[in-house]
């Protein structure tokens, strides 16, 4: 996927954050390297995942801080497939059951509701068809300037940027072909 031109919409957190991302990170040594999707066909993004040791919290079990990186990183890289810059406003989370590490869980994220100013998502982490952590989030959409002036020259090599408006108007035909989905016969 890293092979995409300039204009395409992105499918992967990796084409959008730096490489010093402590959740995607390819080149952070502590990062997560969480390998989020993006699926155009529901408009959510969705990928399985394994914690490891270096997660655990309780023996055999995840950190909760480190399934909260999780959450926060798959919720916001939704965000930024769907066209936007933004900033996390407000988090909640809810551990169900303990989450258990080398196990494939299954981890997802979707909008909720959109403003003019704040993007609203949700996300959990299963396990089989067990509900283990769910989130959601209130997000402050950043404005492009500021965005350009704080971040533009911090090694971001303009990777969000470049997919900023094929991901918005891939977001805008998603939405689209989702109404239409749920509208009465």
């Amino acid at each position: 996927m890293s092979g995409r031109t300039r204009g395409e919409a992105s499918f992967v957190g990796q084409q959008l954050h730096h490489d010093n991302c402590f959740g995607c990170g390819a080149l952070n040594n502590y990062s997560f390297h969480i390998p989020s999707s993006f699926d155009e066909e529901i408009g959510e993004v969705k990928f399985h995942f394994q914690l490891r040791r270096e997660h655990e919290g309780a023996p055999g079990y995840a950190h909760g801080g480190a399934l909260a990186v999780i959450l926060d990183e798959t919720q916001g890289v939704l965000c930024h497939h769907l066209g936007h810059f933004v900033m996390t406003d407000g988090f909640s989370i809810k551990y169900h059951k303990a989450t258990p590490l080398y196990r494939d869980l299954v981890v997802s994220a979707w909008l909720t509701s959109a403003r003019s100013k704040r993007l609203y998502t949700k996300a959990r982490i299963m396990l089989g068809d067990e509900v283990l952590v769910e989130s959601k989030i209130k997000w402050y959409i950043i404005p492009e300037r500021l965005f350009e002036r704080r971040f533009g020259g911090q090694g971001m090599d303009n990777r969000l940027k470049n997919f900023l408006e094929p991901n918005r108007a891939r977001a805008k035909e998603i939405r689209r072909r989702l109404r239409l989905q749920k509208a009465p016969a």
